[in-house]
């Protein structure tokens, strides 16, 4: 009887810690085309700064809330959508000359690694901002180079917003700035990302 009643006990005790371990487990967040999540360039050379933006960004990342060095995902933004607030220039900019959006449509962001930042923590506390350091590889015009990020992440229940600046240059994705233009377009290019994720 004494021998059942333990059992009983800790077959108890483990089904009360299971939702703990659950609750520690990887989650899957979507970053849906709802125009919520921004990517914006930004080109400041000599004679004229330009900004260009997209709220089409799409993605999805997996986040163990408990360590986030575990995370994995990638997020893509559409060629055609970036916006500099002038359509020739954007015509340009989308065009074979560079981005070359036909044979090269989405510019697209891959996760190696994510530390935490300076001072941070490997795990996502709620409703709190976490510094990150995030690895990843960067494809444009076709060609991929690793950058790194530095950026923070915020976890609030079903929800997750990370934002993030890194910089590219031109010259390593293979796009050549005519020199009539090099004194109004930067070779390099600083990147900031404004996502927000959804649980699946």
């Amino acid at each position: 009887m004494m021998k059942n009643a333990t059992r009983v006990s800790l077959i108890l005790a483990v089904c009360m810690m299971v939702p703990a371990f659950v609750s520690a487990d990887s989650m899957t967040f979507r970053v849906p085309n709802d125009g919520k999540s921004r990517a914006t360039f930004v080109s400041d050379a000599p004679l004229e700064t330009m900004v260009g933006k997209s709220s089409k960004v799409t993605g999805e990342l997996t986040v163990d809330p408990a360590d986030i060095t575990k995370t994995k995902g990638s997020f893509k933004v559409p060629v055609v959508s970036l916006r500099t607030d002038n359509d020739l220039r954007d015509e340009h900019l989308q065009g074979d000359g560079w981005l070359d959006a036909k044979k090269n449509p989405n510019i697209h962001f891959e996760i190696t690694e994510v530390l935490p930042g300076k001072k941070g923590s490997k795990e996502l506390k709620q409703n709190k901002d976490t510094k990150v350091q995030v690895k990843g590889k960067f494809t444009a015009h076709g060609i991929t180079k690793p950058v790194t990020a530095k950026g923070t992440a915020k976890w609030s229940g079903d929800s997750l917003r990370i934002k993030a600046d890194f910089t590219v240059k031109l010259e390593d994705h293979e796009i050549s700035v005519p020199s009539i233009v090099r004194l109004k377009v930067a070779n390099e290019i600083a990147v900031s990302v404004d996502l927000r994720a959804v649980a699946k």
